[in-house]
């Protein structure tokens, strides 16, 4: 019995943690692309809310064109600020970007013997192997002796 047991034991180690680590990933990434989406969300939101800004304000939409082609109004000047870089870009979807969510833990398989053994399809299937043989040695060297022949 316990040649079976050690056997059954392998076979489903074998056949059960590669799922299990495909599972964990398909959860790491879920959560990768539900930061995404809320990111995306969040930048359609404020986009939004910028256009309807500029829809509904006519100031607005003058001041972003007169930036945009890098000329003022007459008769007003610019304030010029110490450090300012000449070669900055004036593009309006600058002043709209919001920061991205940060990047997600990168994903570790598991270490260890029975870690190493759920990497390989070769590890996989020879530990599947020697699980069947156990079971089948546990099966034939587990006859009891109250079953014997005696002549």
């Amino acid at each position: 019995i316990p040649l079976m047991c050690l056997g059954m034991c392998l076979v489903a180690a074998c056949v059960l943690l590669p799922q299990s680590e495909a599972n964990k990933r398909l959860v790491a990434e879920r959560a990768k692309l539900q930061r995404d989406l809320s990111y995306v969300q969040m930048q359609l939101s404020v986009n939004q809310e910028f256009l309807n800004r500029v829809g509904g304000d006519a100031g607005l939409a003058e001041r972003l064109a007169q930036r945009q082609m890098q000329e003022i109004r007459q008769g007003s000047s610019v304030l010029e600020l110490k450090g300012r870089r000449e070669h900055l870009e004036i593009s309006p979807f600058q002043l709209l970007s919001i920061t991205p969510p940060p990047a997600p833990a990168p994903y570790y398989p598991p270490t260890g013997i029975v870690g190493q053994l759920c990497r390989s399809a070769r590890n996989q299937l020879y530990a599947t192997g020697l699980g069947m043989f156990l079971v089948a040695a546990g099966l034939v060297m587990g006859t009891s002796g109250e079953n014997k022949i005696t002549l």
